[in-house]
């Protein structure tokens, strides 16, 4: 373990405003793979992380998005019934004719279901979304469990237990019942939430709307402001982690030697 020194910087966002925090860099550096890494850069890493889930997860809502407008359009312009009626059963019968051509069927089928089904999934806050967004959260603490906790603690040269997150601790139960529970928050786990609580039901599906996943967003951000402000020792800085919106980690080259 060794003490290196040099210049960093923490560029916080709190609202409508951008403060910078300017700090000397005092941490305790472990080793991963042989090569050192300073507490600060691995928090950096996974701040830079979430920020890529932040952006797929738009990206991925534009394109729910398109696919419902898209679809809903060639309901219209594809199709139209020509013929209806009743079956021998008693059923009833609708034929449709479509300005499709189809000898040119240009189209790779990798799933058959109705339209109003696929519409539905494609929906604001519909199936597509939700998978979604349960796929990420388990993702953001898999990569934390599994590959940053341990480096922080290496980092700060303490055991990976003494590596504390409230936001993660909820996120292992989340977790958890998305893949061991069908996503339903049953009551008992809802109760040992700390910072997620107020975004959940207790014993319903859970529900990750938009809103609900810019806030989990933040929170993780918050987290790593507070991991980070407490390694530098900051005690009384300008703004507090419970303000923090966005962060950013900018660092200057350390000198060699």
């Amino acid at each position: 373990m060794r003490a290196c020194f040099g210049l960093g910087g923490i560029a916080v966002q709190t609202g409508g405003s951008l403060t910078q925090v300017s700090y000397v860099q005092r941490e305790t550096s472990g080793r991963r793979d042989g090569v050192s890494e300073a507490f600060d850069d691995v928090v950096r890493e996974y701040i830079a992380f979430v920020d890529q889930q932040v952006g797929v997860y738009v990206d991925a809502l534009a394109g729910f998005a398109g696919h419902h407008a898209q679809v809903e359009r060639q309901i219209h312009r594809g199709n139209r019934p020509v013929k209806s009626g009743t079956d021998s059963s008693g059923l009833p019968v609708v034929v449709w004719v479509s300005y499709e051509d189809p000898s040119k069927p240009d189209v790779l089928h990798n799933r058959i279901l109705r339209v109003t089904d696929y519409l539905a999934a494609n929906s604001p806050g519909g199936s597509n979304e939700q998978q979604h967004a349960r796929a990420i959260l388990v993702f953001l603490f898999a990569y934390w469990e599994d590959e940053i906790r341990p480096r922080l603690a290496a980092a700060k040269g303490v055991a990976v237990k003494e590596i504390r997150s409230d936001v993660m601790g909820d996120l292992r139960i989340v977790r958890n019942v998305i893949l061991h529970a069908q996503s339903i928050m049953r009551a008992d786990k809802h109760a040992a939430l700390r910072t997620l609580g107020h975004l959940f039901v207790p014993e319903q599906p859970l529900s990750l709307p938009g809103e609900s996943m810019q806030k989990i967003f933040v929170l993780v951000k918050q987290d790593c402001g507070r991991l980070l402000f407490d390694w530098l020792g900051v005690k009384d800085g300008p703004i507090k982690p419970d303000q923090i919106v966005d962060i950013a980690i900018q660092k200057a080259p350390r000198p060699e030697g």
